[in-house]
């Protein structure tokens, strides 16, 4: 995991680097988005493929892994999942191989429902993958867009069984919503010269109507530096956000924050170091909140030892600071499920914290991904969580899917 992780943390710094070749705004795919208000849009539904073309009703969901799922959705046979987001104990959704799908699952992972709307397949003749681009509220309300077949984005409320879809103002866009209205939009407009220019939008109405409220334009200084690549975006509430990201330099945290929705940003620059961690390489996530005040930042660091870490950082205050925890050598995945109580997956193994990151106690597997290389975890509780993990640290092939009910002792596989 560790050769892996590392190669692709260098070449996206080197990505980063290479752009410094081009022009800005050379590479721009996208037309620049269109700044007038848009018009209310057209609204249309559809639903996801059943296999029961009578059925106007989802039938009653399965209330143990045992009993039939509710099969309104079509079963998806043998999935290779590449992401999962699970909301309870039998509740969740998954992504397939290059975001082609969009899954969902009633009885813990052992069925997987799809839920990928049925116009969107089959593809056209020149588009090889959706790479949808998801955003999960809860296990019945999403929203999505696909990177490759152009503006519109799909809503649902009822668990992927009916889909409303509207045209947007934009294309390649990363989406958070902090609830069923409010929405945020950073959107991809190309990179060029070291940079990587964005546009952000909000939504107060479920995604149906999007405002603009920032942009970055040829030759305009802006207060969110065109320099660096972003990876993110994460709100708090209405006007407090943040982007993460990366900037060829050691050392340095690229974070920036707003306090006015998205309108004007800021660079975070009261974040510590740790002196063992100096001239390192840093890749800063999005924030991850629990409550309005207690929130986790995950910062990967490729260190002067050519060692991977993931540095743990936390705030009590909303994200006014930040305050460094502790650190796990090939750290990859950061997942808190309450103020304290917290997982990280680390190559092969797999770490459990109850003092909110400054201890990580590591967690003996007795049976399922024993020395595989865990790339994905997700934990509802103490109990209950899931886990991606691969045998083979070149390919990350086969991709195999876990889960755990006795706090990550014991792991069932679910899928191949």
């Amino acid at each position: 995991m560790r050769k892996n992780s590392i190669k692709i943390f260098t070449l996206m710094l080197l990505v980063i680097i290479l752009q410094a070749c081009n022009l800005p705004w050379q590479e721009v795919l996208t037309p620049e988005p269109d700044t007038t208000t848009p018009e209310i849009p057209t609204e249309t539904t559809t639903k996801a493929p059943s296999e029961v073309s009578t059925s106007t009703a989802p039938s009653t969901p399965s209330t143990t892994p045992t009993e039939e799922p509710d099969i309104s959705l079509p079963v998806f046979t043998d999935p290779v999942i590449f992401d999962l987001a699970m909301f309870t104990s039998t509740d969740g959704w998954a992504l397939t191989q290059d975001n082609d799908r969009l899954l969902r699952t009633e009885d813990g992972g052992q069925t997987w429902l799809d839920a990928t709307p049925a116009d969107l397949h089959p593809l056209p003749a020149d588009v090889t993958a959706l790479w949808i681009e998801p955003f999960f509220l809860d296990q019945d309300i999403a929203w999505f867009s696909s990177n490759t077949l152009g503006n519109e984005l799909y809503y649902t409320e009822d668990g992927g069984l009916t889909w409303r879809i509207t045209p947007i103002p934009f294309e390649r866009a990363r989406y958070f919503f902090l609830d069923v209205n409010l929405g945020y939009a950073l959107v991809d407009l190309g990179a060029g010269a070291g940079s990587h220019y964005v546009a952000i939008y909000r939504t107060e109405d479920s995604g149906a109507t999007w405002m603009e409220v920032f942009t970055h334009e040829p030759g305009v200084m802006k207060s969110l530096r065109e320099s660096g690549s972003k990876g993110g975006i994460t709100f708090l509430d209405r006007n407090h956000g943040w982007i993460g990201g990366t900037y060829p330099m050691t050392d340095y945290f690229y974070l920036h924050f707003t306090e006015d929705g998205g309108a004007t940003w800021a660079l975070e620059t009261d974040i510590s170091l740790p002196a063992e961690f100096n001239g390192s390489w840093l890749e800063v996530r999005q924030p991850i909140f629990v409550s309005d005040t207690v929130g986790y930042l995950p910062v990967r660091a490729l260190a002067p030892d050519n060692n991977s870490y993931i540095l743990v950082y936390r705030t009590d205050n909303s994200g006014q600071t930040w305050v460094f925890q502790n650190s796990v050598q090939d750290g990859q995945v950061l997942d808190f499920y309450s103020l304290d109580e917290g997982w990280l997956a680390a190559s092969t193994e797999l770490f459990q914290t109850n003092d909110a990151g400054i201890n990580w106690n590591p967690v003996t597997i007795a049976t399922g991904p024993v020395g595989e290389i865990f790339l994905h975890v997700d934990f509802v509780d103490d109990q209950h969580g899931w886990a991606i993990a691969t045998p083979d640290d070149e390919t990350w092939e086969p991709r195999k899917v876990y889960r755990t009910t006795d706090g990550g002792m014991n792991w069932t596989q679910l899928v191949p």
